[in-house]
């Protein structure tokens, strides 16, 4: 593989995927130096091996830039790389010739693309190599197999790094900050393409008085606790902030009024019903609001807080709605997951209610294993994810076959085969994900490409004139099999 093929690859492959931050840190012993920087050109992370080429010691690089310690002669040739990234290229690559260790030393520098959640060029990420042999690695193939592997040493510390700057101290939720670019982000969505869009605003009730009676300390307990809860009660789509106090701030994507006012009032019940350390019970009031389009968020963010002030003064421990929006028709397309995602057609319907559900959920599961990827969700939440949608890969599976039976399908049997076939691909990538051997990169690629993408909408398809001249199948309810 030459230079032009490799940095091709790499920036095909993804192997800083879109993301942005799940970056790979290569061990000092692979020769291969490793570095994060902002867009300001200011080191954030690097491993040692760079440390070592750059001729500084451990902790000396982060917050310096290249022109702190490289020769001037250099600066020039690294500017020009960084300036294609810029300019939009995936990936920029140099040969330098550079002083490391007291001797000169020809390198190839390999710059790729960043990107945050908002699709824009966030930091740009540096591969720095010898070009001599080395007995620990050979060729930069190598070197992209070992970037392909997902090291979590550094996942877990660029997550750290990016949580300091966006996530509240106390609870782990969001920030304004991070909540400002998330509804930056949505509220473009809804004005281009007319998806719903809501927020709630939750309040503690009586929060002062718990921190008279019991302290600063219990409160701030308080706080950790409904921060978990919430977290756990809402949907994967949904964003929590901590709005300040004891007030938070969910944003629901594709969710109108109606949706926001079940999703608040199953919220209110489950925190009233639970029990919190130290003080037993308590509740909380919501204020919810849709969207309107051309709203600017002050004005949508005011309504929310209106019916808020009207659950408070109301008697507490109640969901107010804002008034409802005005929405031309036809704008209730199936839309799920903050960023890049799955869309939902009618045109991808069969017919049959059954088959179609177990569709949508499975474009559901695509799209919330993306943003738990795209957010870097901790390992267990991750892992309670990748558990459903095996589960419901196996039981729409199961579905489907029996609704294709029923309605004469003539290629029913070759059709079970081939489920037979995903299921058991399935259950190999579940199990490898489990012993460390896949990235749950390989199965959102397996659930968006080969499950929805080929056979979903390809070898599905071919049974649709079937089940559009039958009478739609019972739901049964029934349970799935273990995947």
């Amino acid at each position: 593989m030459n230079d032009d093929e490799l940095i091709r690859t790499l920036a095909e492959d993804r192997v800083i995927p879109m993301a942005g931050l799940l970056s790979l840190l290569m061990p000092a012993s692979a020769g291969v130096g490793f570095s994060l920087k902002g867009l300001d050109g200011r080191y954030r992370l690097v491993n040692r091996e760079m440390e070592r080429l750059l001729g500084q010691g451990p902790a000396c690089l982060v917050g310096r830039s290249e022109s702190d310690v490289l020769p001037t002669h250099l600066l020039a040739q690294l500017a020009h790389c960084d300036q294609r990234i810029l300019d939009g290229a995936s990936a920029s690559y140099e040969e330098v010739e550079m002083p490391v260790d007291g001797r000169i030393s020809r390198c190839r520098w390999i710059n790729l693309s960043v990107f945050g959640t908002d699709h824009k060029l966030q930091s740009i990420a540096s591969i720095v190599q010898e070009t001599f042999p080395s007995p620990e690695i050979s060729s930069m193939q190598q070197t992209l197999d070992r970037l392909r592997q997902a090291n979590q040493e550094l996942q877990r510390t660029v997550g750290e790094l990016e949580q300091v700057a966006s996530t509240d101290k106390l609870t782990g939720a969001w920030n304004r900050r991070r909540l400002e670019e998330c509804v930056r982000s949505e509220m473009d969505r809804l004005n281009r393409y007319e998806q719903p869009l809501s927020l709630l605003l939750v309040d503690i009730d009586h929060f002062k008085a718990i921190n008279d009676q019991h302290g600063h300390g219990v409160g701030d307990q308080i706080l950790q606790t409904m921060t978990s809860m919430l977290q756990s009660r809402l949907r994967g789509t949904d964003a929590l902030a901590r709005w300040g106090g004891e007030e938070f701030v969910v944003i629901c994507p594709n969710t109108g009024r109606s949706t926001a006012a079940l999703l608040a009032e199953r919220v209110r019940v489950q925190i009233a019903s639970a029990d919190f350390p130290l003080i037993g019970q308590l509740t909380v009031s919501i204020g919810a609001a849709e969207c309107n389009p051309g709203d600017t968020w002050e004005e949508w963010f005011q309504r929310a807080d209106e019916a808020l002030y009207r659950a408070k003064t109301g008697g507490r421990n109640q969901v107010q709605l804002a008034p409802a929006a005005v929405r031309p028709p036809d704008t209730q397309g199936y839309v799920v997951a903050n960023f890049v995602q799955l869309v939902w057609q009618s045109a991808y319907e069969c017919g049959n209610e059954l088959v179609d559900r177990g569709h949508r959920q499975l474009f559901a599961d695509a799209n919330e294993l993306l943003a738990a990827i795209l957010g870097q969700y901790e390992a267990r939440r991750l892992d309670l994810i990748v558990e459903t949608l095996t589960t419901d890969v196996v039981r729409h599976f199961a579905d489907e076959e029996s609704v294709i039976h029923a309605a004469g399908y003539p290629g029913a049997a070759e059709h079970a085969v081939l489920h037979r076939e995903l299921v058991a691909q399935a259950r190999r990538l579940l199990d490898d994900y489990r012993a460390g051997k896949q990235g749950v990169g390989d199965l959102f690629q397996f659930l968006a490409y080969d499950v929805v993408t080929r056979h979903m909408l390809g070898e599905d398809r071919k049974f649709f004139p079937y089940l559009r001249t039958q009478v739609a199948a019972p739901v049964r309810n029934r349970e799935a099999p273990s995947p």
